[in-house]
């Protein structure tokens, strides 16, 4: 079967200078092409298809359709690995219908998981909706399209409609080996197309850096913050390779495609500790001479000493502790981090200990039990912690998340109707103006003036407008 996959591109005001291969859409394309499927890829956010001027739109659209028009493909996959991406998917899933009515729509990712029934409800240019994980979903599908069967209530994971019937199967089995997984189908892309100036990045080595490869060496995260909806898309189980299955693919990238820096994006790399020491062990003993960053996956709480030598011995140059909020009460009452406050001072003081290596924070304001006193210890925490950058963050409740139901309940969402959440906008991209929730004993006003304050008189924190974002993969 001949298929397209393509990369939802991102809002036309959403900033972002680290651009990465789409990792989802290359893991689906590997198992598909191993089930013996043609696949193009048409990534959206690929530099070379971004422009700035206002006919960004009716770029996308046509060059989607020439695209289609040339392929032929007989299945068409669109990608929305985050919310924000989900308006230009429905406004090119609409495009696509009206050029070509016969041919299937499928997507996938985070937010058409969180949605999907409101998605099919409302949006008739798309026809199914992988959800979750999509590997053995998508090959299921596809083998009962070439086969001409529609038993689709049989597939795991899975949204559709009969008869005007929305039916969702949910994702109950999740693959318990990630070893089994072929590694991501680099020879759809070319990875020049992704370069872009990193003359500005933290390159303590002077190696080539062009564009940094993004690496999953583990799936889910066993925690549940009361903020987070990864789970609904990885499953409640953490599964992770073996480190020799980590370190082959990094070889492989390294060796044939001459890169020398990778993104291990893991919502927990670091779970498990003697697994994260072999995966350094490992790229030592090959002699990779590399760098790499952990945008998400470290877990303050499984660091020490001996991981963070082996880890900055082993490349790591770039890293981001998740601390989420100063306040005790917070951070593991609300949140639920179980994180104290003497482990963070303690790796923050260890990470200095590196000259090569340049630290980040995130944290969260705007929870519904947010006060001013809760606000000044998380202004307090930023300036003791004294990290290169901090990135502060208001809180977006999610569906499916126990900070969403609560606020649904409590009638604290603000300019947002809960029916209308599955159509999304740019500002699950840039949240630094916007506030989607008024706590119980502050006002919204208040909020604000306190992310003035901070960008003020904080130099680590940058002042709302464009900013960097890790992510958009």
């Amino acid at each position: 079967m001949k298929i397209l996959l393509v990369n939802s591109p991102n809002p036309p005001n959403y900033y972002n200078r680290e651009v990465y291969l789409p990792s989802s859409l290359l893991y689906l394309s590997a198992v598909l092409q191993k089930n013996g499927d043609e696949i193009k890829l048409l990534d959206l956010k690929n530099p070379k298809h971004q422009i700035t001027n206002d006919d960004k739109q009716k770029y996308n659209e046509t060059l989607l359709i020439e695209t289609i028009s040339s392929f032929h493909p007989e299945l068409i996959g669109f990608g929305s690995l985050f919310s924000g991406n989900f308006p230009q998917l429905l406004t090119l899933s609409r495009a696509t219908k009206k050029h070509f009515p016969s041919i299937p729509i499928i997507i996938g990712g985070i937010h058409p998981t969180i949605y999907a029934e409101q998605i099919l409800k409302n949006c008739p240019s798309i026809d199914y909706i992988v959800l979750s994980e999509g590997e053995e979903t998508i090959i299921q599908f596809v083998n009962m399209l070439r086969g001409k069967s529609d038993s689709f209530e049989k597939i795991d994971g899975f949204a559709f409609r009969r008869d005007e019937k929305i039916i969702i199967n949910p994702k109950i089995s999740f693959i318990r080996n990630p070893d089994t997984i072929p590694f991501p189908a680099y020879n759809l892309v070319d990875f020049e197309d992704y370069y872009v100036d990193t003359s500005n990045w933290h390159n303590p080595k002077n190696l080539p850096i062009n564009t940094s490869i993004p690496i999953l060496t583990s799936r889910s995260c066993p925690n549940r913050c009361n903020f987070c909806s990864m789970y609904l898309a990885m499953g409640p189980k953490w599964r992770a390779r073996t480190p020799q299955n980590v370190v082959d693919e990094i070889e492989s990238v390294y060796s044939k495609y001459k890169h020398r820096h990778f993104s291990i994006m893991d919502d927990n790399f670091s779970l498990n500790k003697s697994r994260a020491l072999e995966i350094c062990n490992l790229i030592l003993k090959k002699n990779l001479n590399l760098q790499f960053e952990t945008p998400n996956g470290l877990s303050i709480n499984t660091l020490d000493e001996k991981l963070l030598d082996a880890l900055v011995s082993a490349g790591m140059v770039r890293t981001y502790l998740a601390i989420e909020s100063g306040s005790d009460y917070i951070r593991n009452k609300i949140m639920k981090k179980n994180l104290k406050r003497e482990k963070i001072i303690e790796i923050a003081k260890l990470v200095k200990k590196y000259k090569q290596l340049n630290t980040a924070a995130f944290f969260i304001i705007g929870m519904p039990e947010e006060t001013m006193e809760t606000l000044m210890d998380t202004y307090k925490m930023i300036e003791e912690i004294n990290v290169e950058r901090v990135f502060l963050m208001n809180i977006v409740p999610f569906p499916g998340t126990e900070v969403f139901e609560q606020a649904l309940g409590d009638n604290l969402l603000i300019d947002t109707n809960p029916n209308n959440l599955y159509l999304s906008d740019d500002r699950y991209f840039t949240n630094y103006n916007h506030f989607f929730l008024k706590p119980y004993e502050i006002e919204v006003a208040d909020l604000q003036k306190f992310r003035t304050m901070c960008e003020e008189n904080l130099p680590c924190i940058k002042k709302t407008g464009k900013q960097s974002v890790i992510g958009g993969n």
